[in-house]
């Protein structure tokens, strides 16, 4: 019961994200959270949406969305930095501030224990809002004669995402199977060796390098930091025994080696998802100074536009290897528009997918590309794009004389897309409102193109 009271709350902080990007300089205490990135909780944005043009009607929704916040994936994400400064006490070069962080990673790393990747309580109850403000602002779509079918990866925790947000639909039908993989979640083969081209590893690997400065942490950790910058690491060699039963000991090799970028990224892993659990009652927030957080984030930002979006570094192909997906989106509101009556197609699955789609579609700024990358947070920013629980919804209206327009929501908020708004017979702009037959072809040749260079790979 405390657990579910904390969740509550924590849904009902003012954490509403806006659109504009938050420079250096002005980050406080209240926009912190934003440089999580790729790992900010998702809440309610609390936003109203512009009125339809006369006639319009929602009937169709077409949706995809990343699971919930969620646990770390990996054991040594946790135990690294937990086993260093457990080391690190045992030889009393821990300061006071180091002794308190590892009291908070010890709480962390129990709770973690056995729930790697599992969705936690708060992205259980952001996906139930989330699904319970698509029943609220579309009930000419979810209603009991509207069709539904949700689809998700049979990973564990968009399963549950599914599962969790079914609770607020009355008749649904809902699946997890690797049937559907070839569109959810599989990207195309030919996009592998760009995202791992020896140029784009450089480039982000040298970006890291200039904004990752671990020495003020170290020394606020450590009252003597070579015990992590000369940090002692012992390996044994070993044979079998003469009898064949054991290993036999033949030598020890010690080394040294600095993990104070290990560390300090390690526990920005960390620092970065306790916005999944809020139940727990602290944070990290006070581990890093503000220019810290925006430092480590800036590396987060670069690592999703690196392997999702348009940039000279990739040959400017990543996008398309979810092409699959867009073309998912394209063939089953063929499938809806034909049918005609009210139904809905609700995908559940992972950031991997959700970014390079949406770079793919150019929603927004998502399709931007600096000539410098260290520029690129002037425009593309991931806490604007996807975060825990993030989705894109493409809600489609239509009037007596079939006319279609679609309307796109990202995180719930209204987006731009790539081709100029509607305008009726009176020349009246309707923002965020489009064409579908005009959208659908710009997105219909979008694909075409793949077809194409991937001809030519």
């Amino acid at each position: 019961m405390k657990k579910s009271i904390i969740i509550s709350l924590a849904l009902l902080l003012p954490l509403t994200l806006c659109a504009e990007i938050t420079k250096k300089e002005d980050i406080n205490k209240d926009n912190l959270y934003k440089f999580r990135g790729s790992m900010l909780q998702y809440v309610d944005p609390g936003v109203t949406y512009s009125k339809a043009p006369k006639g319009f009607k929602p009937f169709y929704m077409s949706h995809y969305d990343r699971h919930g916040s969620r646990y770390l994936l990996n054991t040594p994400q946790y135990n690294d930095p937990l086993t260093i400064l457990q080391q690190a006490d045992d030889k009393g070069v821990l300061t006071d501030f180091g002794k308190d962080v590892l009291r908070r990673l010890d709480i962390m790393a129990k709770d973690a224990d056995g729930h790697l990747g599992d969705l936690t309580p708060v992205g259980q109850a952001q996906h139930r809002g989330i699904a319970r403000r698509m029943v609220r602002n579309y009930p000419e779509i979810f209603n009991k004669k509207t069709t539904i079918v949700a689809r998700s990866t049979t990973s564990h925790r968009v399963m549950a995402s599914m599962t969790a947000a079914m609770m607020e639909f009355s008749s649904i039908d809902y699946n997890c199977s690797d049937f559907d993989r070839g569109y959810m979640n599989s990207e195309d083969r030919a996009i592998n060796s760009a995202k791992n081209s020896r140029e784009r590893n450089a480039a982000v690997n040298e970006f890291n390098a200039r904004h990752n400065n671990p020495e003020r942490l170290m020394c606020a950790l450590f009252t003597d930091t070579t015990f992590i910058t000369r940090y002692v690491r012992q390996s044994s060699s070993s044979r079998a025994g003469l009898a064949g039963g054991g290993q036999e000991t033949t030598s020890v090799n010690v080394s040294t080696t600095d993990r104070s970028n290990d560390l300090y990224t390690k526990i920005y892993d960390i620092a970065a998802n306790m916005g999944s659990h809020t139940y727990l009652g602290f944070d990290l927030d006070d581990v890093f100074t503000f220019d810290e957080w925006y430092d480590c984030w800036l590396q987060n930002n670069l690592y999703w536009y690196s392997v999702s979006g348009y940039n000279d570094l990739t040959r400017n192909i990543v996008p398309y290897g979810h092409a699959t997906l867009l073309q998912d989106f394209l063939d089953k509101a063929d499938e809806a528009i034909k049918n005609g009556s009210p139904s809905a197609n609700l995908r559940y699955g992972h950031d991997t997918a959700l970014y390079p789609l949406l770079c793919l579609m150019e929603v927004n700024d998502c399709a931007y590309a600096p000539k410098d990358i260290e520029d690129l947070a002037n425009k593309w920013v991931n806490y604007d794009i996807v975060h825990m629980g993030s989705n894109l919804q493409l809600v489609f209206f239509k009037n007596k004389k079939g006319a279609i327009l679609v309307r796109a929501l990202v995180d719930e908020k209204e987006a731009k897309l790539p081709i100029e708004c509607y305008k009726d017979s009176k020349g009246v702009e309707y923002p965020y409102f489009y064409d579908w037959n005009k959208l659908e072809k710009y997105y219909r040749d979008i694909l075409a193109k793949w077809t194409r260079i991937k001809a030519e790979l």
